[in-house]
């Protein structure tokens, strides 16, 4: 689903389905120049959200993106990385660049009185060859 960002914290929109990934759509696409931003929940409801085994991707591993219309884009990651909610840094949203796949869900420790979680895992994954 195409997502933009909310409130004065600029979060990520994520989709009210913990099933379902947000595409950033202020962004490129997966495939054209620049960095594609994927965000989805790691958890939701006491269930696994999308993007739960993001956390234990690695570095060589193939990530298969399905576009709308049938065709698939596969990447190799790159790196995995996690940064505090409020610090992800502005590269990972680039608009220019070599096409890049970015890859984020919540993760570190979970805080019960507020209901989030205080890091952000990013994964970084390249286009196959």
């Amino acid at each position: 689903m195409p997502a933009g960002v909310e409130g004065r914290g600029r979060l990520l929109e994520l989709p009210d389905d913990g099933r379902r990934i947000a595409w950033y759509r202020f962004g490129p696409g997966p495939g054209e120049p620049g960095s594609a931003v994927l965000a989805a929940h790691v958890d939701y409801e006491g269930r696994p959200g999308a993007f739960y085994e993001l956390r234990r991707l690695e570095p060589g591993d193939r990530v298969v993106v399905r576009l709308s219309g049938g065709r698939n884009l596969a990447f190799r990651v790159a790196a995995r990385r996690t940064y505090a909610k409020d610090a992800l840094p502005r590269r990972l949203f680039a608009s220019r660049g070599r096409p890049v796949l970015t890859l984020v869900t919540c993760g570190g420790s979970y805080d019960e009185r507020t209901r989030s979680y205080a890091r952000n895992v990013v994964v970084v994954a390249v286009p196959e060859r």
